[in-house]
């Protein structure tokens, strides 16, 4: 009998065993550093980070941007300066504003539907909308209406035109402006790493973010930007924008890695980069206040000293140029401008000297205070004294807005090479070293497309490149209205 118990409890269990194994199963084949869900807050806190990480770093930025925008120049290793990309690098950039875009996506499906959180969606579509904007003035025509859609099934995405990308953009900008809720149930918390949950100042971002891309535009489609532009200075009430500092969208860094701020995290074992000589000269010219703290002066004789973008090897001495300054270069909690009230301003007075409706503010007005929320920036005196300098006292010159904007938007070369693009303030020349001397006239136009899409996505993105001169030169930007430049 005992015999014939243990036998039956040993059928029993080879029965039971499927059933055991199979009951966790789902539960123990999921990786819990894999989720295949996330609180939306940690989401927008991942595309946050690896979006500015990626944008405003030695890779994205300081190496091409910026030197391109004659902000920074390479003073070793000058091969992006000079024009020379690498193919892994624009691979990456691409791929990191994909994913992010993907990601915002869920976000914004997530949160459209019963019990979604409209605050969390407006965030999503506002930044989203910015890195298209940062992603189609690089590179131009993009995917935009068929991207992130691998869901629905589309791997080999169309590309759309970045006047309709444009057009879209400000629309969905509009619509986020009004989700943004005060109400308790759908406050975001401190953990939000841009504004610590503050929605005013989200919406003032979503708001300004509208105003420059209606600027940006301003040359080539003056009565669509017109319109969002008087909508939105005419109503602060429902359309706040930037007006202070206070305001101002800036990623801060944390003091550890990996969450050091870019530029500084690339002086471990890195000088490559000096401070250009258009924007040191520029600055001299006029005793402007922010001299000191955009530069360091030269160690070989405490002078400030610009290289020239692009330059050829051997035609300066190392110590003879001015590296970047303190705040900007050897802070690793320091910060990346996502957006800042001077350039606010400085729209602002652009719109008024076109004579747009801006409430009343005139341009000289406008113009003042972006320079003053400029140098207010870094707790600068001397305000009153440059403002009063020929050359930067207000004389009806629309010039002088897009010059002081230029100087103004320092460490973020995205937009300081876009305005160049779109206004030619300053005047930059060809870099000496380009492989293409003789053969160009400007810095490059636009950014080449990624090896990968022209392998995976051929048959989309062809047709993109017809007119493309040496990769970054040719199609001009929809928005760039320059004549003579080549």
């Amino acid at each position: 009998m005992k015999k014939y118990h243990i036998i039956t409890a040993f059928v029993l269990g080879l029965i039971l065993l499927p059933l055991s194994c199979t009951k966790d199963f789902e539960e123990i084949n999921t990786d819990p550093n894999n989720p295949l869900d996330a609180p939306s807050i940690n989401i927008m806190a991942n595309v946050i980070r690896y979006h500015t990480q990626q944008f405003y770093n030695a890779w994205g930025d300081m190496n091409e941007p910026s030197s391109y925008a004659n902000h920074l120049g390479k003073i070793q290793y000058i091969d992006e300066a000079a024009y020379r990309f690498r193919e892994g690098v624009v691979n990456n950039l691409w791929f990191f504003t994909y994913v992010n875009i993907n990601d915002l996506d869920i976000v914004i499906r997530k949160e459209s539907g019963e019990g979604g959180n409209p605050n969390y969606r407006a965030m999503a579509m506002t930044f989203r909308a910015y890195i298209y904007q940062v992603a189609t003035d690089r590179w131009k025509d993009i995917p935009y209406t068929q991207a992130a859609q691998g869901h629905d099934g589309i791997t080999n995405p169309e590309y759309d035109t970045q006047e309709s990308i444009y057009l879209a953009l400000l629309e969905e900008l509009k619509q986020a402006n009004a989700l943004y809720s005060a109400a308790p149930a759908n406050a975001i918390g401190p953990n939000d790493v841009l504004f610590g949950g503050n929605m005013m100042k989200w919406k003032r971002f979503t708001n300004s973010l509208r105003l420059r891309m209606a600027t940006r535009i301003s040359n080539i489609a003056p009565n669509v930007a017109r319109t969002h532009i008087e909508e939105i200075l005419g109503a602060p009430g429902t359309y706040p924008i930037m007006t202070s500092n206070d305001d101002n969208a800036y990623l801060w860094w944390q003091s550890s890695s990996p969450y050091r701020e870019p530029w500084q995290t690339d002086t471990d074992n890195r000088d490559d980069h000096g401070m250009c000589k258009t924007l040191i000269d520029i600055l001299k010219e006029h005793s402007d206040p922010r001299l000191p703290v955009y530069a360091k002066p030269a160690t070989s004789d405490g002078e400030y000293r610009g290289v020239v973008s692009g330059a050829i090897d051997g035609t300066f001495v190392l110590s003879d140029i001015s590296r970047i300054g303190t705040i900007f270069r050897n802070v690793p909690a320091g910060f990346s401008p996502i957006m800042r009230a001077a350039e606010v301003h400085f729209m602002i007075a652009e719109a008024a000297y076109r004579g747009w409706n801006t409430g009343g503010v005139s341009a000289q007005q406008a113009y003042e205070l972006g320079v003053a929320a400029s140098l207010a920036e870094y707790d600068l005196d001397g305000y009153d004294a440059y403002i009063a300098q020929p050359g930067v006292a207000w004389v009806n010159d629309v010039n002088q807005i897009h010059l002081q904007k230029w100087i103004a938007l320092f460490k973020n070369g995205n937009e300081a090479w876009a305005e160049n693009r779109r206004t030619d303030v300053p005047l930059l020349q060809h870099a000496p070293a380009s492989s293409y001397v003789g053969q160009h006239n400007r810095p490059p136009f636009r950014y080449p497309y990624p090896v990968d899409e022209v392998n995976l996505n051929s048959a989309n993105v062809t047709p993109k490149l017809q007119g493309v001169v040496n990769h970054m030169w040719g199609q001009q930007m929809w928005w760039d209205t320059r004549s003579g430049v080549n």
